[in-house]
Protein backbone atom coordinates (compact mmCIF):
# COMPACT_ATOMS: atom_id res chain seq x y z
CA UNK A 1 0.00 0.00 0.00
CA UNK A 2 1.23 3.60 -1.13
CA UNK A 3 0.66 5.40 1.96
CA UNK A 4 1.78 9.16 2.47
CA UNK A 5 4.78 9.50 3.19
CA UNK A 6 5.95 7.09 0.48
CA UNK A 7 3.85 9.14 -2.01
CA UNK A 8 6.07 12.10 -1.15
CA UNK A 9 9.38 9.98 -1.19
CA UNK A 10 8.16 8.80 -4.43
CA UNK A 11 7.36 12.27 -5.77
CA UNK A 12 10.42 13.88 -4.70
CA UNK A 13 12.20 10.98 -6.66
CA UNK A 14 10.02 12.52 -9.72
CA UNK A 15 11.47 15.66 -9.78
CA UNK A 16 14.71 15.81 -8.26
CA UNK A 17 16.12 17.52 -11.04
CA UNK A 18 14.05 20.26 -10.28
CA UNK A 19 15.27 23.64 -8.36
CA UNK A 20 12.40 22.80 -5.46
CA UNK A 21 14.92 20.06 -4.33
CA UNK A 22 18.05 22.16 -4.02
CA UNK A 23 18.72 24.65 -0.81
CA UNK A 24 19.48 27.98 -2.27
CA UNK A 25 21.78 30.02 -1.91
CA UNK A 26 21.90 33.70 -1.79
CA UNK A 27 24.26 35.37 -3.26
CA UNK A 28 22.97 39.24 -4.24
CA UNK A 29 23.65 42.27 -2.55
CA UNK A 30 20.29 44.27 -2.86
CA UNK A 31 18.91 47.77 -1.04
CA UNK A 32 17.39 46.80 1.76
CA UNK A 33 13.40 45.69 1.91
CA UNK A 34 10.08 46.20 4.12
CA UNK A 35 9.03 42.56 5.01
CA UNK A 36 5.81 41.69 6.08
CA UNK A 37 5.70 38.19 7.44
CA UNK A 38 2.45 36.12 7.98
CA UNK A 39 2.62 33.50 10.91
CA UNK A 40 5.93 32.95 13.51
CA UNK A 41 5.73 28.99 13.16
CA UNK A 42 9.14 27.85 12.14
CA UNK A 43 9.23 28.64 8.49
CA UNK A 44 7.68 32.58 9.41
CA UNK A 45 10.59 32.49 12.37
CA UNK A 46 13.50 31.55 10.04
CA UNK A 47 12.43 33.42 7.44
CA UNK A 48 12.51 36.56 9.59
CA UNK A 49 16.64 35.35 11.41
CA UNK A 50 17.58 35.19 7.79
CA UNK A 51 16.22 38.42 6.11
CA UNK A 52 17.13 40.33 9.26
CA UNK A 53 20.51 38.94 8.92
CA UNK A 54 20.59 40.09 5.06
CA UNK A 55 19.82 43.69 6.51
CA UNK A 56 16.01 43.81 5.24
CA UNK A 57 12.97 45.44 8.21
CA UNK A 58 11.04 42.77 8.99
CA UNK A 59 7.49 42.32 10.52
CA UNK A 60 5.89 39.04 11.77
CA UNK A 61 2.05 38.82 12.28
CA UNK A 62 1.43 36.32 14.67
CA UNK A 63 -2.32 35.18 15.88
CA UNK A 64 -1.03 33.35 18.79
CA UNK A 65 0.63 34.56 22.11
CA UNK A 66 3.59 32.80 21.38
CA UNK A 67 6.13 31.71 18.78
CA UNK A 68 6.92 27.86 17.64
CA UNK A 69 3.40 27.17 15.52
CA UNK A 70 2.85 23.53 15.77
CA UNK A 71 6.28 23.43 17.53
CA UNK A 72 4.45 23.52 20.75
CA UNK A 73 5.93 22.07 24.08
CA UNK A 74 3.38 21.34 26.98
CA UNK A 75 4.77 22.58 30.24
CA UNK A 76 0.87 22.94 31.49
CA UNK A 77 -1.08 21.53 33.87
CA UNK A 78 2.19 19.03 34.49
CA UNK A 79 4.38 19.94 38.10
CA UNK A 80 7.57 19.47 38.74
CA UNK A 81 8.57 21.50 35.86
CA UNK A 82 8.06 17.95 33.98
CA UNK A 83 6.57 18.62 29.89
CA UNK A 84 5.86 16.69 26.80
CA UNK A 85 5.70 17.71 23.18
CA UNK A 86 2.25 18.41 21.71
CA UNK A 87 3.10 18.94 18.01
CA UNK A 88 6.97 18.37 16.39
CA UNK A 89 8.90 15.81 18.33
CA UNK A 90 11.50 13.52 16.69
CA UNK A 91 14.62 15.36 15.13
CA UNK A 92 15.61 12.78 12.38
CA UNK A 93 20.02 13.30 11.98
CA UNK A 94 19.94 13.71 8.30
CA UNK A 95 17.79 17.05 8.70
CA UNK A 96 20.22 19.37 8.67
CA UNK A 97 18.26 22.62 8.36
CA UNK A 98 16.88 21.42 11.64
CA UNK A 99 20.34 20.62 13.18
CA UNK A 100 21.74 23.68 11.63
CA UNK A 101 19.81 26.12 13.60
CA UNK A 102 19.78 24.39 17.20
CA UNK A 103 23.79 24.35 16.43
CA UNK A 104 23.17 27.82 15.91
CA UNK A 105 21.65 28.61 18.99
CA UNK A 106 23.54 26.14 21.11
CA UNK A 107 20.47 24.06 22.34
CA UNK A 108 21.68 20.66 23.79
CA UNK A 109 20.18 17.67 22.37
CA UNK A 110 19.03 14.40 23.90
CA UNK A 111 18.00 11.00 22.49
CA UNK A 112 14.14 10.86 21.38
CA UNK A 113 14.08 7.14 22.68
CA UNK A 114 15.47 5.12 25.92
CA UNK A 115 18.28 2.87 25.18
CA UNK A 116 17.27 0.59 28.20
CA UNK A 117 13.72 -1.16 29.39
CA UNK A 118 11.48 -3.20 27.32
CA UNK A 119 9.48 -1.69 24.30
CA UNK A 120 5.32 -3.37 23.84
CA UNK A 121 4.66 -4.14 20.42
CA UNK A 122 1.26 -5.28 19.78
CA UNK A 123 2.05 -8.35 17.28
CA UNK A 124 -0.14 -11.41 16.56
CA UNK A 125 -3.03 -10.80 18.92
CA UNK A 126 -0.97 -9.41 21.47
CA UNK A 127 1.22 -6.97 23.35
CA UNK A 128 4.54 -8.38 23.77
CA UNK A 129 8.20 -6.96 24.75
CA UNK A 130 10.56 -5.52 22.33
CA UNK A 131 13.62 -3.79 22.34
CA UNK A 132 13.36 0.00 21.09
CA UNK A 133 14.70 -1.20 17.22
CA UNK A 134 11.33 -3.23 17.63
CA UNK A 135 9.29 0.16 17.69
CA UNK A 136 10.62 2.00 15.06
CA UNK A 137 10.62 -0.46 13.10
CA UNK A 138 7.11 -1.00 13.09
CA UNK A 139 6.68 2.77 12.51
CA UNK A 140 8.29 2.19 9.36
CA UNK A 141 6.14 -0.45 8.28
CA UNK A 142 3.07 1.66 9.20
CA UNK A 143 3.92 4.95 8.27
CA UNK A 144 6.86 4.65 6.02
CA UNK A 145 10.72 4.71 6.40
CA UNK A 146 11.38 8.76 7.22
CA UNK A 147 10.19 6.93 10.64
CA UNK A 148 12.01 3.60 10.15
CA UNK A 149 16.04 2.57 11.15
CA UNK A 150 18.26 2.81 14.14
CA UNK A 151 16.57 4.07 17.49
CA UNK A 152 20.15 6.03 17.48
CA UNK A 153 19.16 8.40 14.68
CA UNK A 154 16.26 10.31 16.61
CA UNK A 155 16.86 13.28 19.01
CA UNK A 156 15.40 16.05 20.73
CA UNK A 157 15.94 19.86 22.25
CA UNK A 158 16.67 19.04 25.92
CA UNK A 159 14.58 20.70 27.85
CA UNK A 160 11.95 20.75 24.94
CA UNK A 161 11.19 21.27 21.57
CA UNK A 162 9.95 25.09 21.61
CA UNK A 163 13.29 26.13 22.69
CA UNK A 164 14.03 26.53 18.89
CA UNK A 165 11.39 28.54 17.87
CA UNK A 166 12.10 30.62 21.43
CA UNK A 167 15.83 30.99 19.86
CA UNK A 168 14.33 32.12 16.89
CA UNK A 169 11.86 34.90 18.67
CA UNK A 170 14.72 36.14 21.20
CA UNK A 171 16.72 37.52 17.84
CA UNK A 172 13.78 39.01 16.72
CA UNK A 173 12.28 40.60 19.32
CA UNK A 174 10.22 43.25 18.89
CA UNK A 175 10.04 42.80 15.11
CA UNK A 176 7.05 40.11 16.05
CA UNK A 177 3.51 41.32 16.79
CA UNK A 178 1.59 38.67 18.79
CA UNK A 179 -2.03 37.85 19.01
CA UNK A 180 -2.23 39.65 15.63
CA UNK A 181 -4.14 37.65 13.17
CA UNK A 182 -4.23 38.81 9.56
CA UNK A 183 -7.85 39.01 8.01
CA UNK A 184 -6.95 40.59 4.65
CA UNK A 185 -4.04 40.71 1.65
CA UNK A 186 -3.78 43.33 -1.17
CA UNK A 187 -1.32 44.27 -3.45
CA UNK A 188 -0.62 47.02 -6.26
CA UNK A 189 2.49 48.16 -8.11
CA UNK A 190 4.28 49.66 -5.71
CA UNK A 191 3.47 47.46 -2.39
CA UNK A 192 1.46 45.24 -0.45
CA UNK A 193 -0.56 45.68 1.97
CA UNK A 194 -1.99 43.60 5.37
CA UNK A 195 -4.93 43.86 7.54
CA UNK A 196 -4.73 42.36 10.70
CA UNK A 197 -6.70 42.59 14.13
CA UNK A 198 -5.00 43.95 17.21
CA UNK A 199 -7.46 43.78 20.22
CA UNK A 200 -10.31 43.59 18.08
CA UNK A 201 -9.02 46.75 16.10
CA UNK A 202 -8.47 46.92 12.18
CA UNK A 203 -5.07 48.11 11.35
CA UNK A 204 -3.12 47.89 8.18
CA UNK A 205 0.81 47.83 7.62
CA UNK A 206 2.24 47.53 3.82
CA UNK A 207 5.49 46.61 2.59
CA UNK A 208 7.48 46.09 -0.22
CA UNK A 209 7.08 41.74 0.00
CA UNK A 210 5.03 39.46 2.04
CA UNK A 211 5.96 36.00 3.18
CA UNK A 212 2.59 34.32 4.07
CA UNK A 213 4.02 31.61 6.03
CA UNK A 214 0.80 30.12 7.01
CA UNK A 215 -1.56 26.86 6.91
CA UNK A 216 -3.88 26.88 3.61
CA UNK A 217 -6.32 25.87 6.31
CA UNK A 218 -6.16 29.43 7.83
CA UNK A 219 -5.37 31.12 4.31
CA UNK A 220 -8.23 30.13 3.03
CA UNK A 221 -10.55 32.32 5.85
CA UNK A 222 -8.04 35.23 4.95
CA UNK A 223 -9.22 37.76 2.05
CA UNK A 224 -6.72 37.75 -0.92
CA UNK A 225 -6.34 40.68 -3.71
CA UNK A 226 -9.14 40.61 -6.31
CA UNK A 227 -6.86 39.56 -8.95
CA UNK A 228 -5.51 36.37 -7.34
CA UNK A 229 -5.35 33.40 -9.78
CA UNK A 230 -8.10 30.56 -9.39
CA UNK A 231 -5.98 27.63 -9.61
CA UNK A 232 -4.20 29.09 -6.50
CA UNK A 233 -7.48 29.59 -4.63
CA UNK A 234 -8.55 26.24 -5.36
CA UNK A 235 -5.57 24.48 -4.17
CA UNK A 236 -5.86 26.54 -0.99
CA UNK A 237 -9.45 25.59 -0.30
CA UNK A 238 -8.42 22.44 -1.16
CA UNK A 239 -5.21 20.74 0.27
CA UNK A 240 -6.19 18.68 3.27
CA UNK A 241 -4.91 18.84 6.51
CA UNK A 242 -4.66 15.47 8.59
CA UNK A 243 -5.64 15.03 12.30
CA UNK A 244 -3.47 14.56 15.20
CA UNK A 245 -5.12 13.93 19.04
CA UNK A 246 -2.53 13.30 21.52
CA UNK A 247 -3.80 12.76 25.27
CA UNK A 248 -1.14 13.02 28.30
CA UNK A 249 -1.54 11.21 31.89
CA UNK A 250 0.71 12.41 34.51
CA UNK A 251 0.88 9.55 37.70
CA UNK A 252 3.22 9.98 41.05
CA UNK A 253 5.35 7.16 40.13
CA UNK A 254 6.45 5.22 36.71
CA UNK A 255 5.45 1.89 38.06
CA UNK A 256 6.44 0.75 35.00
CA UNK A 257 9.71 1.14 34.98
CA UNK A 258 9.98 -1.25 38.12
CA UNK A 259 8.58 -4.10 36.04
CA UNK A 260 11.24 -3.53 33.09
CA UNK A 261 8.81 -1.36 30.87
CA UNK A 262 10.30 1.88 28.57
CA UNK A 263 6.49 3.49 28.46
CA UNK A 264 6.83 3.06 24.98
CA UNK A 265 4.37 0.85 22.97
CA UNK A 266 2.28 0.84 19.61
CA UNK A 267 -0.89 -0.15 19.80
CA UNK A 268 -3.37 -2.31 17.32
CA UNK A 269 -4.73 1.15 16.34
CA UNK A 270 -2.07 1.96 15.00
CA UNK A 271 -1.36 4.65 18.23
CA UNK A 272 2.07 4.99 19.60
CA UNK A 273 2.46 5.63 23.10
CA UNK A 274 6.02 7.53 24.34
CA UNK A 275 6.90 8.51 27.98
CA UNK A 276 8.12 12.09 27.58
CA UNK A 277 9.74 12.28 30.85
CA UNK A 278 11.93 8.99 30.61
CA UNK A 279 15.09 11.51 30.63
CA UNK A 280 13.56 14.04 33.17
CA UNK A 281 14.02 14.28 36.78
CA UNK A 282 11.50 11.88 38.74
CA UNK A 283 9.91 10.37 40.66
CA UNK A 284 6.44 12.00 38.57
CA UNK A 285 6.36 11.18 34.99
CA UNK A 286 3.82 11.10 32.11
CA UNK A 287 2.50 8.98 29.70
CA UNK A 288 0.86 10.14 26.10
CA UNK A 289 -0.74 8.60 23.25
CA UNK A 290 -0.37 9.72 19.51
CA UNK A 291 -3.05 8.97 17.43
CA UNK A 292 -2.95 9.84 13.48
CA UNK A 293 -5.74 9.88 11.29
CA UNK A 294 -8.18 7.36 11.73
CA UNK A 295 -8.03 7.01 15.21
CA UNK A 296 -7.40 10.80 15.64
CA UNK A 297 -10.61 11.49 14.80
CA UNK A 298 -12.35 9.22 17.17
CA UNK A 299 -10.73 10.68 19.88
CA UNK A 300 -11.51 14.00 19.10
CA UNK A 301 -14.93 13.12 18.96
CA UNK A 302 -15.01 12.28 22.66
CA UNK A 303 -15.53 15.09 25.10
CA UNK A 304 -12.08 15.78 26.97
CA UNK A 305 -12.73 13.89 30.47
CA UNK A 306 -13.88 11.28 28.30
CA UNK A 307 -10.44 11.23 26.16
CA UNK A 308 -8.69 10.94 29.00
CA UNK A 309 -10.60 8.09 30.80
CA UNK A 310 -10.48 6.10 28.14
CA UNK A 311 -6.95 6.62 27.24
CA UNK A 312 -6.42 5.46 31.76
CA UNK A 313 -8.61 1.94 30.77
CA UNK A 314 -6.34 1.67 28.04
CA UNK A 315 -2.75 2.47 29.40
CA UNK A 316 -3.22 0.68 32.23
CA UNK A 317 -3.89 -2.69 31.09
CA UNK A 318 -0.31 -3.16 30.14
CA UNK A 319 1.81 -0.30 32.67
CA UNK A 320 -0.04 -1.48 35.69
CA UNK A 321 -0.57 0.60 38.11
CA UNK A 322 -1.30 3.76 36.08
CA UNK A 323 -4.69 4.21 37.22
CA UNK A 324 -3.43 3.81 40.91
CA UNK A 325 -0.75 6.59 40.62
CA UNK A 326 -2.94 8.76 38.18
CA UNK A 327 -3.11 12.77 39.21
CA UNK A 328 -4.31 14.59 36.32
CA UNK A 329 -4.29 14.91 32.51
CA UNK A 330 -4.75 16.80 29.46
CA UNK A 331 -5.56 16.70 25.71
CA UNK A 332 -4.67 17.82 22.35
CA UNK A 333 -6.58 18.10 19.68
CA UNK A 334 -5.14 19.73 16.69
CA UNK A 335 -8.09 19.91 14.27
CA UNK A 336 -9.61 22.53 17.19
CA UNK A 337 -6.53 23.97 17.82
CA UNK A 338 -7.91 28.07 16.10
CA UNK A 339 -4.77 28.54 14.45
CA UNK A 340 -3.68 25.14 12.95
CA UNK A 341 -6.83 23.51 11.87
CA UNK A 342 -4.48 20.48 11.62
CA UNK A 343 -1.32 18.82 12.06
CA UNK A 344 0.08 18.61 8.82
CA UNK A 345 -0.59 18.94 5.19
CA UNK A 346 1.38 17.65 2.06
CA UNK A 347 -0.05 20.27 -0.74
CA UNK A 348 0.83 17.59 -3.41
CA UNK A 349 3.90 17.93 -6.47
CA UNK A 350 1.97 20.14 -8.62
CA UNK A 351 1.48 22.79 -6.15
CA UNK A 352 4.53 22.82 -5.00
CA UNK A 353 5.44 23.80 -8.42
CA UNK A 354 2.19 26.21 -8.66
CA UNK A 355 3.89 27.92 -5.02
CA UNK A 356 6.97 28.35 -5.74
CA UNK A 357 6.80 31.17 -7.76
CA UNK A 358 5.51 34.55 -5.53
CA UNK A 359 1.96 35.74 -6.85
CA UNK A 360 2.84 39.28 -7.24
CA UNK A 361 4.44 40.57 -4.17
CA UNK A 362 3.43 37.91 -2.06
CA UNK A 363 5.36 34.59 -1.51
CA UNK A 364 4.35 30.83 0.44
CA UNK A 365 6.25 28.91 2.43
CA UNK A 366 5.17 26.17 5.14
CA UNK A 367 5.93 22.37 5.72
CA UNK A 368 2.42 21.69 3.73
CA UNK A 369 4.80 23.22 0.40
CA UNK A 370 7.67 20.92 1.00
CA UNK A 371 9.02 17.21 0.30
CA UNK A 372 9.37 16.93 4.23
CA UNK A 373 5.96 17.82 4.86
CA UNK A 374 4.90 17.24 8.76
CA UNK A 375 8.63 18.05 9.70
CA UNK A 376 10.36 21.02 11.43
CA UNK A 377 12.51 20.78 8.08
CA UNK A 378 9.85 20.96 5.94
CA UNK A 379 8.70 24.31 7.52
CA UNK A 380 12.49 25.59 7.02
CA UNK A 381 13.56 24.12 3.89
CA UNK A 382 10.04 25.99 2.18
CA UNK A 383 11.08 28.89 3.98
CA UNK A 384 14.65 29.06 2.61
CA UNK A 385 14.00 29.24 -1.17
CA UNK A 386 11.35 32.07 -0.30
CA UNK A 387 14.23 34.12 1.32
CA UNK A 388 16.20 33.60 -1.75
CA UNK A 389 13.27 34.81 -3.58
CA UNK A 390 12.40 37.60 -1.54
CA UNK A 391 15.71 38.84 -0.90
CA UNK A 392 16.18 39.06 -4.75
CA UNK A 393 12.53 40.62 -5.94
CA UNK A 394 13.35 43.92 -7.65
CA UNK A 395 13.44 47.26 -4.94
CA UNK A 396 10.33 48.61 -6.04
CA UNK A 397 9.92 50.46 -2.96
CA UNK A 398 7.01 50.77 -1.00
CA UNK A 399 5.11 54.07 0.27
CA UNK A 400 5.28 55.08 3.48
CA UNK A 401 1.52 53.33 4.92
CA UNK A 402 2.21 52.09 8.69
CA UNK A 403 -1.20 53.20 10.49
CA UNK A 404 -2.53 51.96 13.61
CA UNK A 405 0.52 51.14 14.71
CA UNK A 406 2.43 52.29 17.57
CA UNK A 407 5.81 51.21 18.95
CA UNK A 408 7.40 50.91 15.80
CA UNK A 409 10.95 52.01 15.07
CA UNK A 410 11.18 52.54 11.55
Amino acid sequence: MLNRRSFIAQSSLAVAGVALTRLPIVTASVAPKKIIIIGAGMAGLSAGYELTQLGHDITILEARARPGGRVHTLREPFDDGLYAEAGAARIPDDHNLTLKYVKLFNLPLEPMYPSRLSTLRFEEGTMRKVGMDGFTDILGKYFGSELDGSPSRWSKIKGGNDLLPKAFSAHLADKIHYESPVVKIDQDQRSVTVTFLKKAKQETISGDQLLCALPFSLLRNIELPANFPANKRKAISEVRYDSVSRVYLQVKKRSWEEKGLSGFAFTKEAVEVWQPTWSQPGPRGILMTYARPGEAERIAALKPDERISSTLTQLDQWFTGVRDNYEKGTTKVWMEDEWSRGAWAFAGVGNLMLFANPEGRIHFAGEHLSFNASWIQGALDSSARAIKMIHEAPETRAANSWTGLTGFTR
